[in-house]
C-alpha cells in the first residue's frame, strides 16, 4: 500500500521540528550546531551575542564556499578546513579548536541532512567532509574508553588525527556517511 504521506512532507516535518527555519535553512544549520558544542563554551566576554553573530557571519561566507566551489582533492579540502578553523578561534579566542570543529562540522552535516534542494551544491563535496568529533564518536567509533573531552581539544593536530584514523579504516563510504551510519546505530552505554 502506499503512503499518503510522501517522503519529502516527512522529511519537512522532521526538519521544522528540531531546526528553526525561519531564517533560512544554511542559518538554521549553523545556529543547530552552536547549540550542540555550547554547553562547553564558557565566555567570560560580555560581547557574547556580538561575537556569537560575527562568527555565524563568518561561517556562512566561508562554508557557502563549499557549495560554490569544486575541491580537487582531500589535501586541497582539509587546508581550507584548517584555515576555517583558525580564522573562527581569532574571531572569538575562547574557542578550542575542539569547539571550532564541532561547530563547522555539525553545519555541514546539518546542511547535508537538509540536502541540495534545500542547500544548492551542497553534495559537491561532501565526499571530504570531516566527521565531526565528540564523546560518542571518541568512545564508539575509536574506541577510547576514556577520551580527553573534545571540547578541550587545544591544536588542529590532534583534531586532525581523528579524521586520519578513521581514513585509514577504508571503509568504502566517504567518512560523513560513516558518521551517519554510525550514529543510527549507536546506543551509549
Amino acid at each position: 500500500m502506499t503512503s499518503i504521506l510522501t517522503d519529502n512532507l516527512r522529511e519537512d516535518f522532521y526538519i521544522k521540528l528540531y531546526f528553526d527555519t525561519s531564517n533560512g535553512f544554511y542559518e538554521a544549520g549553523i545556529k543547530r550546531a552552536f547549540l550542540d558544542f555550547s554547553r562547553t563554551l564558557f565566555v567570560k566576554d560580555e560581547n557574547r551575542k556580538t561575537l556569537k553573530q560575527t562568527a555565524e557571519k563568518f561561517i556562512l561566507s566561508e562554508l557557502n564556499k563549499i557549495t560554490q566551489i569544486e575541491f580537487n582533492s582531500q589535501i586541497e579540502f582539509d587546508n581550507f578546513h584548517k584555515t576555517i578553523c583558525e580564522q573562527l578561534i581569532k574571531i572569538w579566542s575562547e574557542l578550542t579548536f575542539g569547539q571550532a570543529q564541532k561547530w563547522l562540522n555539525m553545519t555541514l552535516k546539518y546542511w547535508l541532512l537538509f540536502g541540495d534542494r534545500r542547500i544548492e551544491g551542497i553534495e559537491k563535496n561532501a565526499i571530504y567532509f570531516h566527521i565531526p568529533i565528540d564523546s560518542y564518536v571518541q568512545k564508539g567509533m575509536f574506541g577510547e574508553k576514556y577520551p580527553k573531552a573534545w571540547s578541550k581539544i587545544d591544536n588542529y593536530e590532534t583534531y586532525f588525527n581523528y579524521q586520519e584514523r578513521h581514513r585509514s579504516k577504508n571503509t568504502e563510504n566517504c567518512p560523513i556517511i560513516d558518521e551517519f551510519n554510525f550514529f543510527n546505530i549507536y546506543k551509549p552505554k
